[in-house]
């Protein structure tokens, strides 16, 4: 381990490249990440049309989980609105 860190200390480059490579891998997990995320998501709207047109009811997770985004999206937006506002003002 101590050589690793002292190869990078007398290689700026090819720490520079390592922090590229490592940025890109943790770039595509996310982005597999949400693609998995939109396939549930999408899956889990397509199952309440279903029920929504078969005459079921939606279960009650169903409405826990729009609760629970819709206040997590509030509370998100809430957080983020001091931070725009403030790169507003930078102009």
């Amino acid at each position: 381990m101590e050589q690793l860190v002292e190869f990078f200390s007398g290689n700026p480059l090819a720490l520079a490249v390592a922090v590229i490579v490592a940025v890109m891998i943790l770039l595509s997990f996310f982005r597999k990440a949400v693609q998995l995320l939109i396939v549930v998501v999408a899956a889990a709207v397509l199952y309440a049309a279903y029920l929504q047109v078969s005459g079921g009811d939606a279960p009650e997770t169903f409405r826990q989980i729009q609760e629970t985004v819709s206040l997590s999206l509030g509370r998100l937006g809430a957080t983020l609105k001091p931070l725009f506002e403030l790169l507003k003002s930078w102009k």
